[in-house]
Order: structure tokens, then sequence, then C-alpha cells
């Protein structure tokens, strides 16, 4: 019998395995593109929630007294030992929940000489009376015990370094202050026709 021999053409292998990589890129690129078929389809379902129309309004600090837009004091020709008395009441009436110690300290004045040395100051916290009338007050607290003018001036000149007790608990709350200011008993002679003015007094509150 006749020997067959089959002989294979150069490459015939090489062709082969390029066929069969060709077809499992094929493959993965199928896959991916399903996958991102699959993702991008998933990706089109979104839900959400939202809440609108927020706001915040800041509560407000509001402290008035009842002086109706005069001076506490106007005394002319006051001489030593001499006392002069008034009261005045404070009122809060802010929105703030929880306000903090209102306090009084100097707005300043004008000394034509050195007067403000001779004026001693009290002040006294309490309930009753009214603007230029302190009939029925009744003290609580003495927050400035006959304290020199000018002193007074110079110690206490804002919220920090001023003076009083009084924590409004609620609102509207008021306080009664009776102010007290004595020309010294020991002036002399020079302070003759010295004038103090545009004292004022101020009250503050934080929150």
């Amino acid at each position: 019998m006749a020997n067959t021999v089959r002989s294979e053409m150069p490459g015939d292998h090489g062709t082969s395995l390029a066929l069969v990589f060709r077809l499992l890129a094929a493959l993965v690129a199928l896959g991916v593109v399903s996958v991102l078929v699959i993702r991008s389809s998933t990706a089109a379902f979104t839900a959400s929630t939202q809440n609108t129309g927020s706001a915040f309004v800041a509560g407000s600090v509001d402290l008035v007294d009842d002086d109706v837009a005069s001076a506490l004091f106007n005394v002319s020709n006051m001489e030593p030992g001499q006392v002069v008395v008034d009261c005045i009441v404070v009122t809060y009436q802010g929105t703030g929940a929880d306000p903090s110690v209102v306090r009084l300290y100097s707005g300043g004045y004008t000394d034509s000489g050195t007067l403000g040395s001779f004026l001693n100051l009290t002040v006294e916290e309490g309930t009753g009376g009214s603007f230029g009338n302190c009939t029925g007050f009744v003290t609580e607290n003495t927050i400035l015990a006959s304290v020199a003018l000018n002193t007074f001036d110079t110690t206490s000149t804002d919220y920090v370094t001023g003076i009083g007790v009084w924590d409004p608990a609620s609102t509207p709350a008021s306080k009664t202050y009776r102010v007290t200011i004595e020309l010294d008993p020991a002036t002399p002679n020079a302070q003759q026709g010295q004038s103090v003015t545009g004292l004022t007094l101020n009250w503050e509150t934080q929150n």
C-alpha cells in the first residue's frame, strides 16, 4: 500500500489561533456593550424629594423707656447738700427669648469746669413710680451708691463695664430706676456758676 503523505501549508496553525482570538475578542466586546447597555438602562431610573420655603427671622432686642424724649433732670441754682430725685421706667419688649442683664452706663456729659466731681450719683432698681414721679417706688437693688458723676462716667462706659442686675425673664418686662443726685456738701466756692449739661444715661441689654 502506498504511503500517503499529508502536508500542511505553513501558517495554517497560526491562522486558526488568530481566528480564535478574534472570536474571543468579539465576545468580550459584546459583553462589555451589554453591561454598558444594562447600566445605561438602570441610570434612567431616579427619584428625589425636597423641602422648600424655609425662612429665618432674627429676634429683636428692644429696650425703651417712658421719658417721652424729656430730660430726667433740669436743675438750676443747685446748692451744696441739695438732693434731687427722679424715676424712669425701662421696658424690655423684644422678641428674643432670653435677653441678658440690663446694664446702665454713662453716655457722657459736658462739664464747664469740674462740677462732675462733686455731683454724687445713686441709682436703685425697683418697682412702682414712673418718669418724673417716684411715688410708690419700692427699691430692690442699689446698683450705684453715692459715686461721683465723673467717676461713673469714666468707669462705666459700655455694656461690659455697665452696672445693674435686672435680668428680664419675659417680654414685655419693666423695671423702675430711681436716680438720686446730690451736690456734695463740701463743694468748694470755686464751683459757683459751673455746670454739667447733656448728661446721657444708657440702658442696654444683649441677646
